[in-house]
């Protein structure tokens, strides 16, 4: 025990022991010793008084000196209270700061509680969203911004990825949303206007979109007069295989317009329709089909079924996944090697899966397959098909995007790969 404390009980058995010697002397002991002990009772509450009127902020001119418990209460309360003004004013100075610097961010900042809760915001937010920081603050940020995507983004917890949404406050504006976690049960929204790259990405697809118009025309006219002199009787022999080149180059040329377009017209769109019901199996065996008929096509592709369900959305964007994931899987498997296609669902969804047995892909390629125009080619050499134009996986990409889908791709050299898709389970229904 502290020794003031020790003192502080010796003190008050010596004042019990002085009033009961003195109500002895009187023939009343006890008398005695209840007035010694009120009386130190009084005292004591005198002090916890005292002690409460300043700690509500009532001046003291002197605190209290001595050896006593009390004296040495008051110099640790003022002590304490001495250091949290200390680190007050601190956190005042760093809030401040952080203030100023939030006011120089090029980037809105919004912080809000476990409860979407506007909690604060600099002034790039309130531009950007039309905020008002007085009138705003405290209300849920979904009645305020009410894009779907935006508030999906929010309930979805992501802090991996950013969410683009047009600005409540101008309709020609975009803008991006990452949301980071921000001290206890809150979040900081970090808000960027993107309208400037969203109009070169615009600018960059009708570019192509317009210049693969354009080449088609003359393209067909090209290819027209090719078929002709190839056919022509009088062509001589030292013409007929660069003309067999020439046609073979035209050819591959068409594919990419067609594929610049395709690619063009899935940009362009929003997200399917509900659509019809498309029959996998009708579809896997197509697929299977236009396999067969290409150059190199291993001897073995198989089929597996193991659902009836069928999947709600555009065929033709269906088709086209399939399409190019089953032509990519014959360029790189071997004639002995063998190509599965795979539909399955369960109440996650529908799975549509294209495996191979070829010649594989590293790993450090896979998070950029689906990139215009990306090739794996360290070492992966393509061993049967036409050559494909480097647009195959970039459409596949976008078609599943159209119906709220993503691609999973796994893949070891020399083993082997599989691209699965994934549908959403609304997307998935039963068969007739």
């Amino acid at each position: 025990m502290p020794a003031v404390w020790v003192s502080a009980l010796t003190r008050l058995v010596l004042i019990c022991l002085a009033g009961t010697g003195i109500g002895w002397l009187y023939d009343q002991p006890l008398a005695g010793l209840l007035i010694a002990a009120g009386g130190a009772l009084v005292w004591n509450l005198l002090w916890l008084y005292r002690l409460d009127r300043w700690l509500h902020g009532e001046r003291m001119r002197i605190l209290p000196d001595g050896s006593g418990v009390w004296s040495q209460v008051f110099a640790r309360m003022d002590f304490l209270r001495g250091r949290t003004k200390l680190r007050s004013k601190r956190v005042k100075a760093l809030l401040k700061e952080m203030r100023q610097a939030t006011r120089s961010f090029p980037d809105g900042g919004v912080i809000i509680n476990a409860s979407h809760e506007i909690v604060t915001m600099n002034k790039v937010a309130k531009s950007l969203l039309g905020l008002k920081r007085k009138q705003d603050r405290g209300l849920r940020i979904e009645t305020l911004i009410r894009d779907p995507d935006f508030i999906d983004y929010l309930r979805a917890d992501r802090n991996d990825s950013a969410v683009e949404f047009l600005s409540p406050a101008d309709s020609e504006r975009w803008l991006s949303c990452h949301q980071v976690p921000y001290g206890l049960d809150q979040k900081l929204l970090l808000i960027k206007d993107i309208t400037p790259q969203r109009q070169a990405e615009q600018m960059r697809r009708d570019f192509v979109a317009n210049a693969s118009h354009e080449l088609r025309t003359p393209l067909t006219v090209i290819m027209g007069y090719l078929d002709a002199l190839a056919e022509d009787d009088g062509l001589g022999d030292e013409l007929i295989a660069p003309v067999t080149e020439m046609q073979r180059q035209s050819n591959r040329m068409r594919l990419l317009v067609d594929d610049l377009l395709r690619l063009s017209e899935l940009e362009n769109k929003g997200l399917a329709g509900e659509g019809r019901p498309v029959s996998m199996s009708a579809l896997m065996a197509a697929a299977r089909q236009e396999a067969c008929a290409m150059e190199g096509c291993p001897d073995t592709i198989e089929i597996q079924i193991e659902s009836e369900a069928e999947i709600l959305g555009d065929e033709r964007d269906i088709q086209s996944i399939l399409s190019n994931l089953v032509s990519n899987a014959v360029r790189y498997t071997p004639a002995e090697g063998k190509i599965t296609l795979c539909w399955m669902a369960d109440d996650k969804g529908g799975y549509l899966s294209v495996i191979d047995s070829g010649v594989g892909i590293s790993k450090q390629h896979l998070p950029r397959l689906t990139e215009r125009f990306y090739r794996a080619e360290d070492g992966r050499e393509r061993i049967g098909g036409e050559g494909g134009t480097g647009l195959g996986l970039a459409i596949v990409k976008h078609a599943l995007q159209r119906h709220s889908a993503d691609l999973k791709i796994e893949s070891t050299p020399g083993e082997g790969s599989r691209f699965t898709c994934h549908f959403p389970k609304d997307r998935v229904v039963a068969a007739a």
